[in-house]
Protein backbone atom coordinates (compact mmCIF):
# COMPACT_ATOMS: atom_id res chain seq x y z
CA UNK A 1 0.00 0.00 0.00
CA UNK A 2 1.15 3.40 -0.75
CA UNK A 3 1.21 6.73 0.90
CA UNK A 4 -1.65 8.04 -1.70
CA UNK A 5 -3.42 4.84 -0.28
CA UNK A 6 -2.98 5.60 3.25
CA UNK A 7 -3.81 8.78 3.30
CA UNK A 8 -7.26 8.34 2.04
CA UNK A 9 -8.15 5.92 4.41
CA UNK A 10 -6.99 8.38 7.14
CA UNK A 11 -8.82 10.97 5.66
CA UNK A 12 -12.29 12.03 7.42
CA UNK A 13 -14.29 14.91 6.18
CA UNK A 14 -17.68 15.13 7.75
CA UNK A 15 -18.42 17.67 10.39
CA UNK A 16 -15.37 19.29 8.54
CA UNK A 17 -15.29 23.38 9.16
CA UNK A 18 -16.10 25.52 6.44
CA UNK A 19 -15.17 24.57 2.53
CA UNK A 20 -11.89 22.77 2.08
CA UNK A 21 -9.33 22.83 -0.85
CA UNK A 22 -6.96 19.98 -0.18
CA UNK A 23 -3.97 18.76 -1.97
CA UNK A 24 -1.31 16.08 -0.78
CA UNK A 25 1.33 13.33 -2.12
CA UNK A 26 4.68 11.98 -1.70
CA UNK A 27 7.80 13.18 -3.34
CA UNK A 28 8.98 9.93 -4.24
CA UNK A 29 5.71 8.39 -5.38
CA UNK A 30 3.73 11.01 -6.75
CA UNK A 31 0.98 9.81 -6.83
CA UNK A 32 -1.85 12.87 -5.45
CA UNK A 33 -4.76 12.70 -2.67
CA UNK A 34 -6.95 16.17 -3.93
CA UNK A 35 -10.17 17.10 -2.36
CA UNK A 36 -11.67 20.44 -3.78
CA UNK A 37 -7.98 21.32 -5.42
CA UNK A 38 -8.66 23.24 -7.86
CA UNK A 39 -11.13 25.76 -6.41
CA UNK A 40 -9.82 29.00 -6.37
CA UNK A 41 -9.81 31.17 -2.78
CA UNK A 42 -8.10 33.91 -1.56
CA UNK A 43 -4.06 33.46 -1.23
CA UNK A 44 -3.57 35.70 2.01
CA UNK A 45 -0.37 34.64 3.28
CA UNK A 46 0.02 31.52 1.52
CA UNK A 47 2.00 33.31 -1.87
CA UNK A 48 4.56 34.49 0.34
CA UNK A 49 6.53 31.48 -0.17
CA UNK A 50 6.29 32.05 -3.95
CA UNK A 51 7.46 35.64 -3.76
CA UNK A 52 10.23 34.09 -1.46
CA UNK A 53 11.28 32.17 -4.54
CA UNK A 54 10.59 35.30 -6.63
CA UNK A 55 13.13 36.91 -4.90
CA UNK A 56 15.69 33.96 -4.48
CA UNK A 57 16.05 33.54 -8.03
CA UNK A 58 16.36 37.28 -8.40
CA UNK A 59 19.21 36.34 -6.10
CA UNK A 60 20.29 33.79 -8.23
CA UNK A 61 20.20 35.54 -11.63
CA UNK A 62 22.69 38.54 -9.78
CA UNK A 63 19.95 41.50 -9.67
CA UNK A 64 20.14 41.87 -6.10
CA UNK A 65 22.48 39.98 -3.25
CA UNK A 66 20.87 38.62 -0.25
CA UNK A 67 22.59 41.42 2.17
CA UNK A 68 21.97 43.85 0.01
CA UNK A 69 19.56 46.76 2.00
CA UNK A 70 16.02 47.44 0.73
CA UNK A 71 14.89 50.88 1.35
CA UNK A 72 11.36 50.58 3.29
CA UNK A 73 8.58 53.11 2.77
CA UNK A 74 7.56 55.62 5.39
CA UNK A 75 3.95 54.45 5.17
CA UNK A 76 3.73 50.66 6.11
CA UNK A 77 0.67 48.71 6.22
CA UNK A 78 -0.92 46.63 9.63
CA UNK A 79 -1.67 43.20 9.90
CA UNK A 80 0.96 40.52 11.11
CA UNK A 81 4.44 41.50 10.91
CA UNK A 82 6.28 44.05 12.76
CA UNK A 83 7.91 46.35 10.46
CA UNK A 84 5.18 48.97 10.87
CA UNK A 85 5.87 49.53 14.64
CA UNK A 86 9.76 49.83 14.18
CA UNK A 87 9.72 53.44 12.27
CA UNK A 88 12.97 53.79 12.94
CA UNK A 89 14.42 51.07 10.36
CA UNK A 90 14.71 52.56 7.43
CA UNK A 91 16.81 50.05 5.50
CA UNK A 92 16.94 46.21 5.67
CA UNK A 93 18.70 43.63 4.25
CA UNK A 94 16.72 41.17 1.41
CA UNK A 95 17.96 38.44 3.82
CA UNK A 96 15.84 39.67 6.52
CA UNK A 97 13.16 40.85 4.32
CA UNK A 98 12.52 36.98 3.56
CA UNK A 99 12.88 36.02 6.85
CA UNK A 100 10.60 38.51 8.64
CA UNK A 101 7.94 37.93 5.78
CA UNK A 102 7.98 34.15 5.84
CA UNK A 103 8.71 33.30 9.77
CA UNK A 104 6.10 35.95 11.30
CA UNK A 105 4.33 36.57 7.90
CA UNK A 106 5.15 40.16 7.71
CA UNK A 107 2.81 42.08 5.44
CA UNK A 108 5.41 45.37 5.43
CA UNK A 109 8.08 43.06 4.28
CA UNK A 110 6.18 41.38 1.84
CA UNK A 111 5.00 44.32 0.02
CA UNK A 112 8.84 45.68 0.11
CA UNK A 113 9.81 42.31 -1.55
CA UNK A 114 6.82 42.80 -4.05
CA UNK A 115 8.27 46.32 -4.55
CA UNK A 116 11.82 44.97 -4.97
CA UNK A 117 10.92 41.65 -7.97
CA UNK A 118 7.61 43.05 -9.38
CA UNK A 119 4.67 41.67 -10.00
CA UNK A 120 5.26 40.77 -13.54
CA UNK A 121 8.08 38.43 -12.32
CA UNK A 122 6.06 36.93 -9.58
CA UNK A 123 3.77 36.43 -12.47
CA UNK A 124 6.34 34.53 -14.54
CA UNK A 125 7.55 32.56 -11.50
CA UNK A 126 4.17 30.80 -10.99
CA UNK A 127 3.67 29.78 -14.22
CA UNK A 128 6.98 28.68 -14.33
CA UNK A 129 6.31 26.77 -11.24
CA UNK A 130 3.57 24.98 -13.11
CA UNK A 131 0.13 27.26 -11.30
CA UNK A 132 -2.44 27.39 -13.08
CA UNK A 133 -5.05 29.66 -11.39
CA UNK A 134 -2.17 31.57 -8.78
CA UNK A 135 -2.60 35.35 -9.82
CA UNK A 136 -0.90 37.85 -7.28
CA UNK A 137 -1.70 40.83 -8.78
CA UNK A 138 -1.70 43.26 -5.76
CA UNK A 139 0.55 44.10 -2.88
CA UNK A 140 -0.96 43.20 0.76
CA UNK A 141 -3.62 44.94 2.21
CA UNK A 142 -3.84 46.88 -0.54
CA UNK A 143 -7.99 47.04 -1.18
CA UNK A 144 -8.38 49.30 -3.14
CA UNK A 145 -6.13 48.61 -5.70
CA UNK A 146 -7.17 46.64 -8.60
CA UNK A 147 -6.68 42.64 -8.77
CA UNK A 148 -6.37 39.79 -7.48
CA UNK A 149 -4.46 37.58 -4.85
CA UNK A 150 -5.65 34.09 -5.54
CA UNK A 151 -4.95 30.74 -5.25
CA UNK A 152 -5.34 26.54 -5.40
CA UNK A 153 -4.40 24.13 -3.08
CA UNK A 154 -2.75 22.09 -6.20
CA UNK A 155 -0.83 25.26 -7.01
CA UNK A 156 0.19 25.63 -3.44
CA UNK A 157 1.43 22.07 -3.76
CA UNK A 158 2.98 22.52 -6.78
CA UNK A 159 5.21 25.54 -5.59
CA UNK A 160 6.46 23.59 -2.52
CA UNK A 161 6.92 20.28 -4.43
CA UNK A 162 9.29 22.10 -7.18
CA UNK A 163 11.22 23.70 -4.21
CA UNK A 164 11.88 20.43 -2.36
CA UNK A 165 12.84 18.98 -5.27
CA UNK A 166 15.34 21.43 -6.39
CA UNK A 167 13.59 22.48 -9.68
CA UNK A 168 12.43 26.45 -8.73
CA UNK A 169 16.28 27.26 -6.83
CA UNK A 170 19.90 25.81 -6.80
CA UNK A 171 20.94 23.93 -3.82
CA UNK A 172 22.08 26.18 -1.93
CA UNK A 173 19.02 28.52 -2.56
CA UNK A 174 16.69 25.75 -2.17
CA UNK A 175 18.68 25.31 1.17
CA UNK A 176 17.94 28.78 2.42
CA UNK A 177 14.19 29.04 1.44
CA UNK A 178 13.43 25.86 3.44
CA UNK A 179 15.62 26.66 6.01
CA UNK A 180 14.04 29.76 6.65
CA UNK A 181 10.43 27.75 6.05
CA UNK A 182 11.47 25.56 8.99
CA UNK A 183 11.70 28.58 11.18
CA UNK A 184 8.08 29.29 10.72
CA UNK A 185 6.94 30.78 14.67
CA UNK A 186 3.06 30.19 13.51
CA UNK A 187 2.77 26.08 14.50
CA UNK A 188 -0.82 25.79 15.20
CA UNK A 189 -1.70 24.00 12.51
CA UNK A 190 -0.07 21.62 9.85
CA UNK A 191 2.99 20.98 12.57
CA UNK A 192 0.52 21.05 15.81
CA UNK A 193 0.33 17.19 16.39
CA UNK A 194 3.48 16.28 14.62
CA UNK A 195 5.34 13.76 16.90
CA UNK A 196 8.45 14.35 18.23
CA UNK A 197 11.70 13.87 15.58
CA UNK A 198 8.78 14.90 12.71
CA UNK A 199 9.58 18.08 10.71
CA UNK A 200 7.60 20.47 8.93
CA UNK A 201 8.74 23.87 6.68
CA UNK A 202 5.01 25.66 6.31
CA UNK A 203 3.26 28.87 5.44
CA UNK A 204 0.26 29.65 7.16
CA UNK A 205 -2.31 32.14 5.99
CA UNK A 206 -5.63 34.19 7.51
CA UNK A 207 -8.00 36.10 6.86
CA UNK A 208 -11.51 36.61 7.88
CA UNK A 209 -13.05 33.56 7.31
CA UNK A 210 -10.67 32.01 6.35
CA UNK A 211 -7.26 29.78 7.67
CA UNK A 212 -4.58 28.35 5.47
CA UNK A 213 -1.55 26.12 5.71
CA UNK A 214 0.48 24.70 3.02
CA UNK A 215 4.08 22.91 3.63
CA UNK A 216 6.26 20.01 4.10
CA UNK A 217 6.47 17.29 5.72
CA UNK A 218 9.23 14.79 6.62
CA UNK A 219 11.84 13.79 9.22
CA UNK A 220 15.75 14.83 8.19
CA UNK A 221 14.39 15.74 4.77
CA UNK A 222 10.65 16.69 3.26
CA UNK A 223 8.63 13.37 2.04
CA UNK A 224 5.46 14.85 1.31
CA UNK A 225 3.82 18.10 0.15
CA UNK A 226 0.49 19.44 1.41
CA UNK A 227 -1.73 21.96 0.90
CA UNK A 228 -4.78 23.07 3.02
CA UNK A 229 -7.32 26.20 2.10
CA UNK A 230 -10.13 26.73 4.18
CA UNK A 231 -12.61 29.57 3.37
CA UNK A 232 -16.52 29.91 4.45
CA UNK A 233 -15.79 29.76 7.93
CA UNK A 234 -18.52 31.71 10.08
CA UNK A 235 -16.98 30.57 13.77
CA UNK A 236 -16.61 33.43 15.85
CA UNK A 237 -12.54 33.31 16.25
CA UNK A 238 -12.71 33.23 12.31
CA UNK A 239 -15.23 35.57 11.92
CA UNK A 240 -12.82 38.07 13.46
CA UNK A 241 -10.14 37.21 11.97
CA UNK A 242 -8.01 35.86 14.76
CA UNK A 243 -5.86 33.51 14.90
CA UNK A 244 -6.99 29.69 15.46
CA UNK A 245 -10.22 28.12 15.78
CA UNK A 246 -11.47 25.07 14.30
CA UNK A 247 -10.42 24.84 11.28
CA UNK A 248 -6.45 25.17 12.51
CA UNK A 249 -7.19 22.36 14.60
CA UNK A 250 -9.12 20.37 11.64
CA UNK A 251 -5.51 21.40 9.67
CA UNK A 252 -3.72 20.02 12.39
CA UNK A 253 -5.41 16.90 12.40
CA UNK A 254 -4.53 16.85 8.32
CA UNK A 255 -0.63 17.46 9.34
CA UNK A 256 -1.09 14.46 11.48
CA UNK A 257 -2.67 12.04 9.06
CA UNK A 258 -0.06 13.20 6.10
CA UNK A 259 3.18 12.08 8.54
CA UNK A 260 1.66 8.88 9.81
CA UNK A 261 0.73 7.89 6.06
CA UNK A 262 4.83 8.56 6.01
CA UNK A 263 5.97 6.72 8.84
CA UNK A 264 4.38 3.20 8.14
Amino acid sequence: MGFAERLRAELAWDGFPGRVGFAAWALDEREPVLVGAERVVRAASTIKVLVMITALRAVCSGRIGLDTEVELPAERVGGSGVLRELPSVRRISLRDLVTLMIIISDNAATNAMIDVVGLDAIRDCAADLGCTDTRVERRLMDVDAPGRNETTALDQARVLDALARGAALPPDLTDHALGVLARQQVRDRLPALLPEGARCWNKTGELEGLRHDVGLIGTDRPRAVVAVLVDELTDERSARGSRGGPACDAIAELGRAVYRSLAR
